[in-house]
């Protein structure tokens, strides 16, 4: 409006050639698009790990339970309780891990965890002075520290599969016990690949780039339309959806760009984890009933009993070497 009054009263106008503004929207049309796309295909990577993940975590589930079926006797309740615990332990301390950015709750302190999984992350993650002799970098980030809890819990979760050579009166055949073994894979492969989307940011330049080109052309929209004859209202509502259009496929893109945390658009993974700890509640009560459905229901059940616990509540020395690891 206020360049047509300019152009019709004050006789001052400064128009932008249509040929070069049609070129410049070609640019930003393929600059968002590609990165449209780019964030679309991390989004649904990502969910298809989610999917990947949940859907591991079932099948492990049902296979402890079913290929442990024969044995109802103590040793085998106990045992299915031990290795059904750390596949729930194992699914919530990724899904901790996921939302760390946004909640700052570290895996090896979670309330559903009991003291001696504490003590076993504690000993064999670089929180432990002992083994910071074996680490190549002068100091670690909670972060980074953070990613190795559900390395180590599997790694111990695929200990007490084995065990159960021992600790059943009836041990998996070989089949049986690959099969779960299988799984354990499957579910970190699904988790490394989100763990790789945590670690690799947007590029940096493609961003820069396309928002660059993007409120150049916004701002020049204007001056190209003053050499068209139309009434100026016809000019605002052109301006309004060309502006809607491509400021509106970049804000997309920014929604997309990260998918976890606690924003409306991001996923749900939280209430889709306690989902499949439902699920693993009925498959309990169905073999070892209605007590040891409790026994298990109890140690994860951290809103009755813990709450919620952030921050690493770590020793001051332990503590102080993460520190300088974030500074560094």
């Amino acid at each position: 409006i206020v360049l047509q009054y300019f152009k019709e009263y004050r006789d001052f106008h400064i128009e932008v050639t249509e040929q070069g503004h049609t070129f410049l929207t070609l640019i930003v049309a393929f600059l968002l698009v590609s990165r449209a796309n780019t964030s679309m295909n991390r989004f649904n990577q990502n969910r298809g790990f989610l999917s990947m993940i949940f859907c591991k975590t079932r099948e492990l589930v049902h296979g402890v339970v079913i290929f442990s079926s024969e044995n109802i006797n103590q040793s085998g309740k106990e045992w299915r309780h031990e290795v059904l615990y750390l596949i729930m332990l194992l699914l919530r301390s990724v899904m901790c891990t996921i939302d760390y950015e946004s909640t700052g709750e570290v895996a090896w302190n979670l309330p559903e965890m009991d003291e001696s999984t504490k003590r076993m992350l504690r000993k064999n993650l670089y929180l432990n002075e002992d083994n910071r002799q074996f680490s190549l970098q002068k100091h670690t980030t909670e972060r980074e520290e953070n990613m190795r809890v559900p390395i180590r819990l599997a790694f111990k979760l695929r200990q007490a599969i084995m065990s159960q050579r021992t600790a059943l009166s009836k041990p998996f055949t070989p089949f049986e016990e690959l099969k779960l073994l299988t799984s354990v894979d499957q579910f970190m492969v699904a988790f490394y690949g989100i763990r790789k989307f945590l670690t690799t940011p947007f590029p940096f330049p493609l961003v820069q780039m396309a928002r660059t080109f993007l409120f150049t052309y916004v701002f020049t929209v204007p001056f190209a339309l003053l050499s068209d004859s139309s009434k100026p209202i016809a000019h605002c509502v052109v301006i309004f959806f060309l502006t809607y259009g491509f400021m509106g496929v970049e804000y997309t893109s920014i929604e997309l760009d990260d998918p976890f945390g606690g924003d409306e658009n991001d996923f749900d993974n939280e209430r889709m984890a306690s989902v499949e700890f439902e699920e693993t509640y009925l498959s309990v009560v169905d073999i070892d009933g209605q007590e040891w459905t409790d026994k298990l229901r109890r140690k994860m059940d951290d809103k009755k009993n813990n709450g919620r616990q952030h921050g690493s509540t770590l020793e001051p020395e332990a503590h102080a070497w993460l520190h300088r690891g974030v500074e560094t």
